[in-house]
This record gives C-alpha cells, structure tokens and sequence, in this order.
C-alpha cells in the first residue's frame, strides 16, 4: 500500500490482472529458489543430517535431487517448457547450490542454530493471524511467513534472529521503515518474541545471488573464494551486544565479520562499521512499526487511494519502473500535476532519536 495506495487499490480492490502470458517473471524465480531451500532443511531433518556437519559434495547431492524433482512437477512446468527456460533452470540450481554453501557456511561460523523454516503467521499453521486492535474497535490481522527463524541461548534469555531470503540485493533502511516500506521482519520478530518469550538478536537478509568476481589482476583460488564470501555476507541490523555478535560469527575476535554487518575494535568495542541498534532501540522499532501498520489500515479503511508512488531519494528508485498499471494511471508529474511520496535520506541515529522522542 506504501509502495503506491492507487496500485494497491487496482491490485486488492478492483482485482484488476494482467493478461496470462507464457513467461516467467522474477516473483517466479524467487518463489522457486525460496521452495528449494525450504525442501533442503526439511529433507537434511528427514535424514537426520547435522547441518553443521554437511559437506559441499552432501549439500550439491541434495540441492540436485531437490531440482530435478520440483521441475518435473506441474507448477514448475514453465521452466523445462522451452530450451530457453530449461537453460534458466541450470543456471537457477547454480545460483541456489552457490548460496546454500555460503548459507550453510554461515550456520557452521555460528552459536546460533535454525529454530524453523519457512514459518506462517496463518490459521492452523505455526503460529496463528498477528492481530492488531484499532481504536475503534476493528482489528487487523496480518498473515505472512518467516523464511527461517535461528536460536541462540546465553545466561539472559533465548535469543533469535530473523532471515530473510532476497533474489536481489536488499538492506534494512530505516528511512524506509519509516515510510511503511520495510515493515516485514520487524513486524515478524515483534510477534515472535512475544509469542516464544525470546529477544531479538537481529533481522537479515540473505541475498541469493549468481555473483562475477572482476579484477585485473589473476586472483588465486583462496582470494576467489574471500570475493565471493563478501557478496554472500547478510545486511540487515543487529542488537548492539558484543557477545551477540561473536556468536553470530565465532571466528571474530577483531575486524570485520565476513558473514554479519558487524565490526569489533582492537579495545572490544563495536565498531562503527557495525549496521546494530541497541536493546531499547530495537524495541522501539518494534513497536513504531505496529503503530505505522495501525495508520496504514486506517488509511486504507478511510478509502484513500491516491495516486502517490514513493520516490527513494538516496537509491533514485520508484515502483512506476515496474509497475503494470502505468497505462492505467497515467502518473506524470509534469502533466498531471502528479506528485511523489519521497522517501529522505536520513542518518540512522537520527531517526532512531526521533523515533524514541515519539514514543515518549
């Protein structure tokens, strides 16, 4: 709704839909990578495989069975249709076999262990529908699924960590937690916690990615292999503990994590190179981002359904660039006297400070 109230009111009001066309779009790749994952945990619990134990050769004998399978079946059908989109299928199982090495590499460098895949906040599943009271008496209930969900234990308490899978590069923007955008994970680990009596720990994405290292000089099998590791590293925040940390990366003890945003001085402390917010600080997203959804559902209850895309001043990024109803609105702000929602470019403590002072 954020992205574009007009949009959303075409897509969940009016229902409008574009016509069928034989073709496979992004949301398709996304949903295939996101089942194959999904099938590798289930299957290596199935076989009692410890994850941390897995080899290279066990994860590629897995991921291939997983592939080969789901292609053959209906929904898949798309992808072996053609030379063309059988030729996309090979390069898919190479994108997931890349990521699942370095997903599963991250788990090893880990104290944290998977609590559950692909978990449904969803009448007769998991967990049930998040409900939100408004003031008037209404409530809203929220479904979704968590793509896997990791659980440490310290002398405090349990704490867990939400990832998040992502076809394409992601972070987690608080300008763009403001602007209702980036609601998901908070939202998901706000519900959890209380639900589990757990902390939060963080919230990542994972990006699934078929990277190319470039350099101008040859680079040795070991360099590589440390470019590689970078692409695969998780953005997102994490709590601002320096034992959280190392148990999310126990090989570090100075420097920068390969695998977290996280940085640890010579002295200890947490570097600023660090994407983490503090305990209180996290909690106040939490709870900001319940209130930004109580204004969204008002917004959408009251009927408002302008036609206000965002526009992400610091990426220069809208959703008209993808948008299939462009023909339909006819968004122009020079002609229309059109205009866009802007997202700022504000300074991460700068927006947590305003945060807490609303709170307060």
């Amino acid at each position: 709704y954020k992205s574009c109230p007009f949009s959303y009111y075409l897509t969940y009001g009016l229902k409008v839909k574009e016509n069928d066309s034989f073709e496979i779009k992004p949301l398709d790749t996304g949903n295939f990578m996101h089942d194959v994952i999904d099938s590798f945990f289930k299957l290596a619990r199935e076989r009692q495989l410890n994850i941390k134990e897995i080899d290279e050769l066990q994860i590629e004998k897995l991921i291939n069975e997983i592939v080969d399978e789901k292609l053959h079946l209906n929904e898949n059908y798309k992808f072996t249709y053609t030379d063309k989109y059988l030729v996309l299928s090979i390069r898919l199982k190479r994108v997931i076999l890349k990521s699942m090495k370095y997903i599963i590499e991250g788990l090893k460098q880990s104290d944290f262990d998977i609590f559950g895949t692909e978990m449904e906040f969803k009448k007769g599943k998991e967990y049930n529908p998040i409900i939100i009271p408004l003031e008037d008496g209404k409530k809203v209930e929220i479904t979704g699924k968590i793509d896997r969900i990791d659980l440490a234990k310290t002398q405090d308490g349990k704490y867990i960590r939400i990832i998040d899978y992502k076809s394409s590069v992601k972070n987690m923007d608080l300008n763009e937690v403001v602007a209702g955008l980036k609601l998901q994970l908070l939202t998901y680990m706000d519900a959890t916690c209380k639900l589990e009596n757990m902390m939060p720990a963080g919230v990542l994405y994972f990006n699934l990615l078929d990277p190319m290292i470039k350099s101008k000089n040859k680079l040795s099998d070991e360099e590589i292999e440390k470019e590689l590791k970078k692409e695969f590293k998780m953005n997102g925040l994490i709590v601002a503990d320096v034992q959280i940390i190392k148990m999310m990366d126990k090989t570090l003890e100075t420097g920068t994590s390969s695998i977290i945003p996280a940085q640890i001085n010579t002295d200890g402390s947490i570097g600023k190179k660090s994407s983490v917010v503090t305990k209180s600080q996290f909690e106040d997203l939490q709870k900001y981002t319940t209130s930004i959804i109580k204004d969204i559902s008002k917004e959408i209850l009251s009927g408002k359904i302008d036609i206000k895309p965002y526009y992400n001043v610091k990426n220069k990024k809208t959703p008209c660039e993808y948008c299939n109803y462009k023909s339909i609105c006819q968004f122009n702000t020079s002609i229309n006297k059109n205009n866009y929602n802007y997202i700022g470019k504000k300074e991460k403590q700068q927006i947590l400070d305003e945060i807490k002072k609303e709170r307060n």
